[in-house]
């Protein structure tokens, strides 16, 4: 039942947004009472927090594989685009997160560990990229953080843009794919020769 309440859920902060969404709508679409919806989760932030989570869970099957040892293009690319497609499924909590982390503090504090554990991960990803030649051995270390901060932001702002009218001519699928090629350009200068002639030229094709 927590999964099927969490799976609603998602739904309805998409549709209507978290603050003009009531524990008592989401029990009333799942066709049960707002005591038995409370019985799983006691408020609304338990609740946030929970979707979060599963989120978070989601993406990070996606996560573990961005350490291939062979890179190409198709290694940069697949796990990105699935961690994008997750995040725009649930776009409620990208489209509304100052909000959301705001008013609900253990939401704030599972977002803080989650960004911690993020840089950990990509510091050591491009520290690995650099032993392994992915990224040329001229690229100083002092801008790994700059360059992991340069990605937190894109990848935790994309879907607001991707919901512009600008982009309603394009499907969910095209936007994702436009933001993963904006993701990737960021590493194009620091990659070797041969990748970054193979990462152009898969640039060219989708821009």
């Amino acid at each position: 039942m927590k999964e099927r309440i969490i799976n609603q859920a998602v739904k309805v902060f998409n549709r209507k947004g978290i603050s003009k969404t009531t524990l008592r709508a989401i029990a009333r679409e799942l066709a049960i009472s707002d005591g038995h919806l409370r019985y799983y989760f006691k408020t609304k932030e338990e609740l946030v927090l929970a979707t979060f989570s599963e989120m978070e869970q989601e993406i990070s099957s996606f996560a573990a594989g961005t350490g291939y040892s062979a890179v190409n293009v198709q290694t940069l690319v697949a796990p990105l685009t699935g961690i994008y497609r997750v995040m725009y499924r649930y776009v409620f909590f990208f489209a509304e997160s100052s909000s959301i982390l705001e008013t609900f503090p253990k939401v704030y504090t599972a977002y803080e560990q989650l960004m911690q554990n993020r840089r950990r991960m990509f510091l050591a990803l491009f520290e690995q990229y650099r032993r392994e030649g992915v990224f040329e051995e001229t690229v100083d270390d002092h801008l790994f953080p700059l360059l992991f901060e340069q990605v937190f932001i894109l990848s935790d702002s994309w879907v607001r843009y991707a919901r512009l009218p600008q982009y309603s001519h394009l499907s969910q699928e095209e936007r994702i794919e436009h933001y993963v090629a904006v993701t990737v350009a960021l590493f194009l200068p620091h990659f070797n020769p041969e990748l970054r002639k193979e990462v152009s030229g898969w640039l060219k094709q989708v821009g």
